[in-house]
């Protein structure tokens, strides 16, 4: 199964979200973004079930970063679509993601207006708060839920 997840207000939140262990010192220069508490252990659950990780973000974060910056967590990540790929595939009329253009089966995101989009474009989203303590339970019960 192919899973794509929103960086900011997903895996990247306000300061009150309790975070990872920051990469290593010599490497904050280059990674200054904290990673929400439970990404690294959920996302390496999902690759060790044999899920490919995407991500999928609005912002211009490069691919090269954003795979380097996940791989210092030890994550290693299939695919980027940052806003330059979105509307190179998609267009500037369409929705604001639209995961299924990129053989992604499952799109994780905190945006209730994502959800919608999906609903309306028939892709597959599951909104997570930034306020919720058990979200990668929420993502792993997704997942296991879902149909093979």
């Amino acid at each position: 199964m192919r899973i794509s997840f929103d960086v900011d207000d997903t895996l990247v939140c306000d300061p009150s979200v309790p975070v990872e262990r920051h990469v290593p010192r010599w490497l904050r220069l280059w990674y200054p973004e904290r990673l929400r508490a439970g990404t690294r252990d959920l996302m390496r659950a999902l690759q060790t079930g044999r899920h490919e990780l995407w991500i999928y973000t609005t912002s211009y974060r490069g691919g090269f970063y954003l795979r380097s910056w996940f791989r210092t967590f030890g994550v290693g990540i299939g695919g980027v679509v940052n806003q330059h790929r979105h509307e190179r595939a998609v267009g500037r009329r369409g929705p604001s993601k639209f995961p299924p253009a990129f053989g992604i089966d499952l799109h994780v995101d905190d945006s209730e207006g994502v959800a919608e989009e999906g609903r309306r474009h028939r892709f597959n989203v599951l909104v997570v708060s930034p306020r919720d303590p058990n979200w990668t339970a929420r993502v792993l019960e997704a997942v296991r839920r879902w149909p093979d």
